[in-house]
């Protein structure tokens, strides 16, 4: 049995949350001002269980393009029974790995870094739907130019730091069909192309999926079981690790630093016994955690 995203709705609640809009390089939420484009999406996937047709649900009530992760679904809500089809896979790009996912300089870096030249044609991962894009704003901050794309086996795959998007929101894609050129955008130290897996708008570890070397790109087998102990193992790590302290620099206020460490103010104030106007001054440490 098939079920189409179109009549599912399902609630969303402003206090279910397991990740912020802004992961990996992009700590600026990325909400536009403009009002979210919804729309069908292009998600038809086997229901097998209950677990299946919630992922239709959520994926149906999330569309957005306006933001990486509208979906607010908690890992701990995530049943380890959803099975991804990985075949029809193409490389978006095949060369150096140069950053790992995971933890990294107090955010969580949510996908694999490769390296490459400026203008080298970036592909799509799956036959999909583009869900989000952007190439009007600051090229110095988070992700840059990116696509963010959503396919019909349940992932979404994000391609950062683009020199330039060709494609537009609500575009069906093949996968191999282009769709951006390797740039260096956004929170960028050199060339390279940023590529996350998500579920739920939780990151999966590309390792989890993927063979990748020098030279090739391939995936480890036709499927892929979604486990919360082995599909979220870094994110969650990152979400539940121990106290965590940020010290106060220049342009520093209280929203932008929940955003980076995904939490809220209300929090920040809570741990650090301060109050919401609070004046930050530069090299003061908070606790984040």
């Amino acid at each position: 049995m098939t079920i189409s995203a179109q009549d599912v709705e399902v609630a969303e609640s402003d206090s279910i949350s397991s990740a912020d809009d802004s992961l990996d390089e992009d700590i600026e939420s990325i909400s536009m001002d403009s009002a979210s484009v919804k729309s069908y999406t292009t998600l038809s996937l086997p229901i097998d269980s209950l677990s299946d047709s919630l992922v239709v649900a959520v994926y149906r009530s999330g569309w957005d393009s306006a933001r990486v992760n509208p979906y607010r679904f908690p890992i701990d809500s995530i049943r380890d029974s959803f099975v991804v089809d990985c075949r029809g896979f193409y490389p978006p790009n095949i060369n150096v790995v140069t950053s790992e996912c995971g933890e990294r300089w107090g955010r969580f870096h949510a996908g694999t870094d490769m390296r490459l030249t400026i203008g080298d044609t970036i592909r799509a991962a799956f036959d999909g739907k583009v869900r989000v894009t952007r190439s009007n704003a600051s090229k110095k901050k988070g992700y840059g130019y990116f696509v963010m794309i959503q396919h019909a086996n349940g992932l979404e795959t994000l391609y950062a730091h683009l020199s330039k998007v060709l494609v537009k929101n609500n575009q069906n894609v093949k996968a191999g069909e282009p769709i951006g050129l390797g740039g260096n955008t956004g929170r960028s130290t050199g060339p390279h192309l940023h590529f996350e897996f998500r579920f739920l708008g939780n990151p999966i570890n590309t390792r989890n999926l993927l063979e990748i070397t020098a030279d090739t790109m391939y995936m480890k087998a036709d499927t892929y079981t979604i486990t919360k102990k082995g599909s979220f193992k870094e994110f969650y790590a990152f979400l539940h690790s121990p106290a965590k302290y940020h010290k106060v620099r220049s342009g520093d206020c209280l929203g932008k630093i929940a955003r980076r460490y995904h939490t809220t103010v209300k929090q920040l104030c809570r741990l650090n016994h301060i109050k919401p106007t609070t004046t930050l001054r530069i090299g003061r440490k908070l606790r984040v955690r």
